[in-house]
């Protein structure tokens, strides 16, 4: 593996635990532009997630970039191949952070770190479906991408897995990257998942299926804000 460690434009970025809000299913621009207003106190990184960007396209980075200078806008690209140009592709159309695969080939990964250095982007690799997860999490730690991912998966989620104590113990292996972490993440477990001190939580359904997403937004980031 070639080693490295990217400056990217997060580098020097302020230490709180950051959250994102994860657009993912039944969402189009018209319904976003109704629902960021209400979390956008609460929230620092907007994730067009793979369901949305697949119906709306790329064009969908820059509207939300336009809309929203404010925030950071993530494409959940889950890149799996040609990583330069895809990468590419998304950054010119707005996204300040794209994420890959930990699955793929090396090379693929570090075309995308490539893509993030020349247009001082960042990058967020996911660890789904990684069968060695902390042989792999140490490799891409020596990579130097922006943040790894420790994801559960909607199938995952169905089994009622609670992976909180596994991530806490994944957590130290972690020597360089920033850590975020995904899936099943509610108002009613957000403490256990704050615990353990990443620099970043992704929430999706828990937030945008609330009856009340502005108030569960705030609360998760009040107990946030105890751990930061």
């Amino acid at each position: 593996i070639s080693c490295f460690y990217s400056i990217s434009q997060f580098s020097k970025d302020d230490e709180h635990m950051k959250l994102q809000i994860a657009l993912d299913f039944d969402f189009n621009y018209c319904k976003t532009t109704q629902f960021i207003p209400k979390v956008a106190d609460h929230i620092d990184i907007i994730e067009a997630g793979t369901p949305f960007l697949m119906e709306e396209g790329l064009s969908l980075l820059k509207k939300l970039k336009s809309s929203y200078p404010e925030k950071k806008v993530l494409a959940d690209l889950k890149i799996a191949d040609a990583g330069f140009r895809e990468a590419e592709n998304a950054f010119l159309a707005g996204a300040d952070i794209v994420t890959v695969l930990s699955v793929v080939e090396n090379a693929t990964i570090l075309g995308v770190l490539e893509a993030a250095r020349k247009y001082k982007k960042a990058v967020l690799v996911d660890m789904l479906g990684a069968s060695n997860l902390e042989q792999r999490i140490r490799e891409i730690d020596a990579m130097g991408a922006d943040y790894i991912c420790l994801h559960t998966s909607k199938d995952l989620q169905k089994l009622n897995t609670d992976v909180s104590q596994a991530f806490s113990m994944v957590r130290k292996v972690i020597k360089h990257t920033k850590l975020a972490i995904a899936g099943g993440i509610t108002a009613e477990n957000i403490k256990k998942y704050a615990a353990i001190k990443p620099d970043l939580i992704i929430v999706g359904e828990g937030i945008t299926l609330s009856e009340t997403p502005e108030k569960t937004a705030e609360h998760i980031r009040t107990v946030m804000s105890q751990y930061s």
